[in-house]
């Protein structure tokens, strides 16, 4: 089962690090930093995008199956 969650945000600025940052839309309260390649090129200060994050159950679960086999494989190691 997939769940989608929403938001809109909009974007403050862009750092010289290849970074953009985007504040919460429209109450602006705490930034954060994300790529700027994963944002369309045209895009500019002040442009407002809806962001929609994408619950991956399946992958969550493959990838906690593999930390648990990694963890086991460093602890028989360590023993």
């Amino acid at each position: 089962m997939l769940t989608y969650t929403y938001m809109r945000v909009q974007v403050d600025r862009f750092e010289e690090n290849g970074w953009a940052v985007l504040v919460p839309y429209p109450d602006g309260r705490r930034g954060f930093d994300v790529p700027r390649e994963l944002l369309p090129e045209a895009v500019s200060a002040g442009d407002v995008f809806e962001v929609r994050f994408e619950y991956d159950r399946d992958e969550t679960l493959r990838v906690a199956e593999e930390n648990r086999r990694l963890l086991d494989d460093l602890l028989e190691g360590a023993g």
